[in-house]
């Protein structure tokens, strides 16, 4: 009798993580995490969810005052068809000059609308979608819509987390250091060509942005790319620009919307959303070099 309580005794203490983990279940999960504070996320598993599968996983990251149940609708056609794991994060509304409590991400520091630790929070999140779900590491991947997409960008510039972003509806500002030994991750950088940030321009004051053009071009610089900007398909609606050579590890696509502006409206972003579909599905990213 002895043996056997000293034997569960070290069960518990090897592994008290795995015995007290309440593993995600298929559909929708509403998740709370303390990160700084409480932080509300919708965590969505394909209806046949296979525990012994690793699921790739796509953040979407709001616009700012955009609720978190926005990006939630829309990125689910990637988990009903494409077996993702989405992650829709709400975002908080802690900066100084936050008067009308939008709620947004921390793209850039001394951000006007949130100053959270929301890097640190996506860190967090992974970090708990390992320990309640299966997923591929290798396989990550965020997207946003304004100041959601402002955020991938910093994400790209300050972490090694993601195999490709697809920020839409926003571009990178142009605060320093620019892209820089930074990994080879892949970027589809979604834009309405009459959106005023297609060409950097901003109409909040302080906000300087990098024109789309040449924001794809300091990234295909940092990867080491000497191919010049190619059109690769061009119709009425968008315009397809490759910044990446044809072959290569890693794609760099600008994606115009013609005639789009900031608000670029729900044909042209289901249509994104699928195409984004489809380029992450092309994207894995490289393994950790041996310490």
């Amino acid at each position: 009798m002895k043996s056997l309580l000293t034997l569960l005794l070290v069960l518990c203490t090897a592994c008290p993580e795995d015995l007290n983990a309440e593993h995600l279940k298929p559909g929708t999960n509403r998740v709370k995490l303390v990160h700084g504070e409480q932080r509300d996320m919708l965590i969505r598993l394909p209806t046949d969810y296979d525990p012994e599968k690793q699921y790739p996983v796509v953040f979407g990251f709001h616009g700012a005052g955009g609720p978190m149940e926005g990006y939630h609708r829309q990125l689910e056609p990637l988990v009903r068809e494409h077996g993702y794991i989405s992650v829709s994060p709400q975002g908080l509304s802690n900066g100084p000059r936050n008067r009308r409590g939008a709620t947004a991400w921390n793209g850039f520091e001394n951000h006007r609308l949130s100053q959270a630790d929301d890097i640190g929070f996506v860190r967090k999140v992974i970090d708990y979608l390992g320990q309640h779900a299966s997923i591929d590491r290798r396989r990550l991947f965020a997207t946003g819509g304004s100041s959601g997409a402002i955020f991938c960008f910093r994400l790209a510039m300050e972490t090694d987390l993601f195999a490709a972003i697809a920020p839409m509806r926003g571009a990178m500002i142009k605060r320093p250091p620019i892209p820089s030994k930074r990994p080879r991750i892949s970027i589809l950088m979604v834009c309405g060509t009459k959106d005023g940030l297609f060409s950097g321009e901003s109409k909040v004051p302080g906000e300087v942005f990098y024109p789309a053009h040449e924001t794809m071009s300091l990234w295909s610089e940092n990867h080491g790319s000497k191919a010049k900007p190619v059109v690769i398909k061009q119709t009425e609606k968008i315009t397809l620009t490759r910044f990446s050579p044809e072959k290569s590890g890693y794609k760099l696509l600008l994606y115009g919307v013609r005639g789009g502006g900031h608000g670029l409206g729900r044909e042209s972003m289901t249509q994104a959303i699928d195409y984004m579909a489809r380029f992450f599905s092309k994207c894995t990213r490289p393994p950790s070099p041996p310490q």
